[in-house]
């Protein structure tokens, strides 16, 4: 818990929030009064001023450009026709002005908003009022990317402590399955350090319990769902046991409809419309005997002494959403599996996953045809194999969702 609060304590800001008195710079103002030939002196003596601000008494009036300036006055007889005469002909007179007090978000909206004149030319800074100095926008843009890139950093280890905590939350079911079945291999990898797929394994008198499930979203808002689902699925199992995976496949639907507003497909705003996918099976060692529920994923059993790859397909309703019903009622497929017999889940991830000379999803054809070529090597080179040709095919295109796939031999 020390460790948490300490971890946590970094990220409060040590530091008021910048705002555009840190941007202030004073430099030298004109009055209304002052004559051109004077701005051209001040100009001269201060070759790095880009604007020279007008005030009158205490107040921004205006601001005069540089380069605007010079070009004007550099035109024939400008200097005999404009020179003593007030600087205010050449100058802005509806300038940025802003107040010191102001942060630094709301003035970069503000300078955006008032378009490129404010970023070139710069601001006038003021304070109750009164002028006290310019703002330049190429200064206002660094400290921008300064802030921003601070707060990527926190946001990046925000991200890399949830990923600590996700894993530990998964942890006990790796320990589950090594306990159950010790010649399995599992494949779990975010696409953006956090994700949305999870699995979960159990173990019970006569067998074990085995989820692979792919949550709405990747990243953070896929992390949540995990959260949501995997508890849904724990209380569920709690409730009615592990024998029955198409049972708990409909609780943890109601469940999460409960949750997340989407009671009947019926409530016109849901807080949101999410769910999972998920592959549910029981299995028996002693009799070989499994059970199996998917909603939209599928199982791929290849046999010892079969030369294809059996596919016991998952139903095409997803558990949660909008559109899935409130009690929709998915149905256990069973099959007695001889010694020997390879089984494979996989989230869509793999499936999905754009490639190939064609750009198009690697597809369950492919996975089908993988398995078959590597069927009699372990449930980990299995997985290497598909690992290898997943990198292969996908060359230069990007990752498209987390993966996550499982692979055991009864």
């Amino acid at each position: 818990m020390r460790e948490t609060t300490e971890y946590l304590s970094s990220f409060r800001p040590r530091f008021r929030q910048p705002s555009a008195a840190d941007l202030c710079v004073e430099v030298p103002c004109m009055t209304a009064e002052e004559t051109n030939e004077k701005v051209m002196e001040v100009f001269s003596r201060h070759r790095e001023l880009v604007s020279l601000p007008v005030v009158e008494g205490s107040q921004p009036i205006g601001l005069i450009n540089r380069s605007i300036f010079l070009s004007q006055m550099s035109k024939q007889f400008r200097q005999e026709l404009y020179g003593r005469k007030s600087c205010i002909a050449f100058m802005d007179k509806e300038p940025l002005i802003v107040d010191a007090a102001l942060d630094i978000d709301a003035l970069t909206f503000k300078t955006v908003e008032y378009g490129e004149k404010a970023l070139s030319d710069g601001f006038i800074i003021t304070r109750e009022g009164a002028y006290a100095g310019i703002g330049h926008g190429l200064q206002l843009m660094r400290v921008v990317a300064d802030m921003q890139a601070s707060r990527n950093r926190q946001i990046m280890h925000s991200i890399e402590y949830a990923s600590v905590i996700q894993q530990s939350t998964l942890r006990s079911s790796l320990d589950a399955l090594a306990r159950a079945c010790p010649n399995a291999d599992l494949v779990w990898q975010p696409r953006d350090i956090v994700g949305g797929d999870f699995y979960q394994f159990s173990t019970d008198a006569d067998g074990w319990f085995a989820t692979v499930a792919d949550c709405t979203g990747h990243g953070v808002p896929g992390a949540f769902m995990t959260l949501i689902a995997s508890t849904s699925l724990n209380q569920a199992i709690t409730q009615n046991g592990p024998r029955d995976p198409a049972r708990l496949l409909g609780q943890v639907n109601r469940s999460i409809k409960q949750m997340l507003g989407q009671i009947n497909g019926q409530d016109g705003t849901p807080g949101s419309d999410d769910g999972m996918d998920a592959a549910c099976f029981w299995f028996e060692p002693a009799h070989g005997r499994l059970v199996f529920a998917g909603a939209r994923l599928s199982m791929f059993v290849l046999r010892p002494d079969g030369d294809d790859v059996d596919v016991l397909e998952g139903q095409r309703k997803g558990v949660g959403y909008v559109d899935s019903e409130f009690d929709y009622a998915w149905k256990n497929q069973e099959a007695i599996l001889a010694p020997g017999s390879l089984v494979f889940v996989s989230t869509d991830g793999l499936i999905d996953q754009i490639g190939g000379p064609r750009g198009i999803a690697l597809g369950k054809r492919r996975v089908r045809e993988l398995l078959l070529e590597h069927k009699h090597r372990t449930p980990t080179e299995v997985n290497a194999a598909l690992l290898d040709a997943l990198r292969t095919w996908q060359g230069e295109h990007h990752r498209r969702d987390d993966l996550t796939f499982f692979c055991f031999r009864t």
